[in-house]
């Protein structure tokens, strides 16, 4: 689960009290705000794309669109614990995000390897969870498929994985950076939108230990199918034009 720091507590001492090691007192806004900038960093990290509002005219002509199951992935999924927040409250936005990657790496690999032998598939799951709140969500019915239809929609998935939302919490969350685009047949793009959902996200409730989500990878289907499923909303609200105002993201308890 990553690298723990042994850290000193100083409680509190009497003025002129001996001390026979060094005391540390730790900064936890300090921590807290590695924590949210090593999440930034590592969700963030690649590309964005330039918004494109869904005119009212191409929503009324539209009825059947297909999402297409072939999702552009990362080659590795992002995993943020104790010890990488602690790297990057250590080494800085840049050299800390390189740290805590390298300690990331034995943990995350288990992660990966629990997903591809539970066949969990976050292409597939991004793809379900949008077309069931997107065909909810308006008159359009979307169908997961290259079948024939007046538009497809196709996604990138450029981050995902875990992470806390506490500096010394051992609760991780998923996260996931996606975007989406709708072409007509033509290629003409008619939408395009990107949403992150990350750990200090209010709806992002489905957190779990990493100890669990390695005994029950069963909570991992459902922690991946949660965080896609509140992005795949948010989503559909924008491509519907209902898209509400952001809330200030809360931290998780």
């Amino acid at each position: 689960m990553g690298v723990r720091q042994n850290v000193t507590y100083d409680l509190g001492s009497t003025a002129g009290a001996p001390h026979t090691a060094a005391m540390i007192r730790p900064d936890l806004s300090r921590l807290a705000i590695a924590a949210v900038a090593a999440t930034a960093s590592l969700l963030t990290a690649c590309g964005s794309i330039t918004p494109v509002s869904m005119s009212d005219s191409a929503r009324a002509r539209i009825h059947v669109v297909s999402v297409d199951p072939d999702i552009k992935m990362p080659p590795e999924p992002v995993l943020l614990d104790r010890g990488q927040s602690a790297a990057m409250m250590l080494g800085g936005p840049l050299l800390g995000a390189a740290i805590a990657n390298n300690t990331a790496a034995e943990p995350r690999a288990q992660l990966v390897a629990e997903m591809q032998t539970n066949h969990i598939v976050l292409g597939d799951i991004v793809a379900s969870e949008f077309s069931k709140k997107a065909s909810a969500g308006g008159p359009m019915k979307f169908e997961v498929g290259t079948a024939p239809a007046d538009a497809q929609v196709h996604f990138t998935v450029t981050s995902y994985g875990l992470a806390q939302a506490q500096p010394f919490g051992s609760t991780l969350y998923p996260l996931i950076n996606v975007s989406a685009v709708m072409q007509a047949p033509d290629g003409t793009i008619l939408w395009q939108a990107k949403e992150i959902v990350g750990a200090l996200d209010r709806d992002n409730k489905q957190g779990q230990t990493f100890a669990d989500y390695a005994k029950d990878p069963e909570l991992l289907r459902q922690a991946f199918a949660s965080v896609s499923a509140i992005a795949s909303h948010k989503l559909t609200d924008n491509l519907m034009g209902l898209e509400k105002a952001q809330g200030t993201p809360g931290i998780q308890q």
